[in-house]
Formats: C-alpha cells, structure tokens, sequence
C-alpha cells in the first residue's frame, strides 16, 4: 500500500490575486485551482505550540503529494470547511518521486 493509497479526500486550493482598482485602491480575488487528494489530521495541543522564535499557529496539518502546487499565501477547501495555508513542508525523499508535503493550515471560521 502507497502513501497515495491514504489520501481520501479532495481539497480546492484557492490563490488570492491582488488588483489595482483604478482609483487608488486594490481589489483582492480568490481564484479556484486544481483539486487534489490529501489528508487531514488535527494537531494535538504540543504542535500547536511550536518551539521555534518565531510561532505560526495553526489547527490541522494537511498531508497530500509533492506535485501539489501550494504557497503560504493560499487558502483550501474540504466540504465546507476553509483552511488558510500557514507553513510547508518538505520532508526528505522528494527527489524520489515517493514524497509528500505536510502543510500545517488553520482552520477559518
């Protein structure tokens, strides 16, 4: 069984283009993209609380292929559930062509 096998749910990405609006202001758009099968777990309360100096909350950590085009910058979707993309990483393994991505998001009310 691959890692591929264990991503049964499909996410939306949406990327946020930012517009000059003609008249000194700007006009924000969330574009859709390309749906792709992930993971997600919640994080318990240890890895939400990072250690490092500078701490990036987030709720879940989404697990999905390393061809998945995402930026910190991004937001995802799960049935009606919308998650802003907060951190990825890249574990070892990606020149493999086994990778994957975990990217820690939190959840949006």
């Amino acid at each position: 069984m691959g890692f591929t096998s264990l991503l049964k749910d499909t996410f939306v990405p949406y990327t946020l283009t930012v517009t000059d609006d003609g008249v000194g202001g700007q006009v924000e758009t969330w574009t859709e993209g390309t749906a792709f099968q992930g993971r997600l777990s919640i994080l318990s309360a240890s890895e939400r609380l990072g250690a490092d100096k500078v701490t990036v909350y987030a709720s879940h950590r989404l697990y999905c292929d390393a061809s998945v085009s995402l930026s910190e910058d991004d937001k995802v979707t799960f049935d009606s559930r919308t998650f802003q993309v907060r951190t990825i990483q890249k574990p070892s393994e990606l020149g493999t062509g086994i990778g994957h991505l975990e990217i820690d998001v939190l959840e949006l009310d």
